[in-house]
């Protein structure tokens, strides 16, 4: 047998946890602090969402969920730090409103600047980050285990001392203006609950050519699929902690592999087992069940509020389906080491009444890919 093992694997990480959703769950109300609302919340830099569904749940609900989510939108512009710092776009979408931005750089590599809920972060290399003569900490970079080679700095701008003419704040817009003063594309997302619009973004930073860009949206047909049993009577059966968790692997594993439209989960697929020996996970009953599936797929920039948004829209319609949904998203890489990678979140409904909803979500952590 060949050994495909490999010492970065060991580092990469996958939490995961079972609960009930709450009922008649909306927008205002849904617990931030609770999963899988939390695990959505802690990802702000989100480039590919996902949403898998039967094909007869998709045309159940889809043109409903459409109609009341707004497709994201984001603008790409190149400009220096210290346009962050600036007026009107700072006051309006740093100091009060809701801006999410990430600049262009590999984390542990080149130099990284993100802005989020008003602290801007600063990932350097060590002589950059001596040069700003600002505090910051170090990180781990994936080289040396025990040098300091990459620091990070966060400045809280919505502290009522960060205004020009304050000492602490003139000293960064100096270290914008002579140490990091090079110009960067940018990724900018506005949230629509904040103060400011995204056109109204667009038009204060007009003077750096902006441009507005869409998600990009794709509809994927899969041909019939075995589908493994998605229902709480495998969360209850698991009586113990090991096989509930080999069954939250088989799981994961197996909506890997619809997002990547392999054949081996097809009806039709016909393989030497020489050169495969995956098999879809069967319940105890040994039944398999085929289904036509939907993988609706986003592309861009987009904010966690946005994604709870489809979420949202989605438990909405559970009592209707009664059926099954999975929800994944994929984040940018924002550290070298242990960086959140994203998350899936499949919702199922509970054994115990209508409208009564179980989930099971996924947290990843580690991953050597770069997004």
């Amino acid at each position: 047998m060949l050994d495909f093992s490999d010492d970065a694997s060991a580092h990469e990480k996958a939490y995961f946890s079972v609960g009930s959703l709450p009922a008649n769950v909306d927008l205002e109300h849904a617990p931030p602090r609770k999963a899988p609302f939390s695990t959505i919340s802690k990802h702000a830099f989100v480039h590919t969402t996902e949403l898998i569904l039967p094909k007869d749940v998709y045309t159940a609900v889809w043109d409903s969920i459409r109609a009341n989510i707004e497709p994201p939108k984001y603008a790409q512009v190149i400009m220096p730090l210290t346009s962050l710092l600036d007026g009107e776009f700072f006051n309006t979408f740093i100091k009060t409103g809701y801006a999410l931005m990430v600049s262009e750089g590999r984390p542990g590599v080149d130099d990284v600047y993100s802005v989020q809920d008003g602290t801007l972060t600063l990932e350097l290399n060590k002589e950059r980050y001596e040069r700003t003569g600002l505090t910051g900490k170090p990180v781990r970079s994936g080289g040396r285990k025990h040098a300091k080679e990459r620091f990070v700095i966060e400045l809280d701008l919505r502290q009522p001392s960060m205004l020009h003419g304050k000492k602490g704040f003139e000293r960064i817009v100096w270290a914008c203006k002579n140490v990091l003063n090079s110009s960067l594309t940018w990724l900018l997302l506005v949230d629509p609950s904040s103060s400011g619009s995204l056109d109204q973004a667009m038009r204060i930073l007009q003077r750096h050519q902006p441009k507005l860009r869409n998600c990009r949206f794709s509809e994927i047909d899969h041909p019939p699929m075995y589908v493994p049993a998605l229902s709480t009577n495998e969360i209850a059966s698991a009586v113990s902690q090991n096989r509930l968790e080999d069954y939250c692997n088989d799981i994961s594993e197996w909506l890997a592999l619809v997002s990547l439209e392999s054949p081996r989960i097809q009806v039709n697929d016909v393989i030497d087992r020489y050169l495969s020996r995956y098999s879809v996970p069967q319940s105890d009953t040994g039944q398999l069940q085929s289904l036509a599936l939907v993988t609706l797929r986003w592309h861009g920039i987009m904010t966690s509020n946005w994604i709870t948004r489809l979420l949202v829209a989605l438990l909405s319609h559970a009592e209707d389906t009664r059926n099954w949904a999975a929800l994944s998203a994929t984040s940018f890489r924002r550290q070298p080491v242990e960086n959140g990678d994203g998350y899936a979140v499949v919702t199922m409904p509970e054994r115990t009444g209508p409208g009564s909803l179980r989930f099971l979500a996924w947290e990843f952590i580690g991953s050597t890919q770069r997004s």
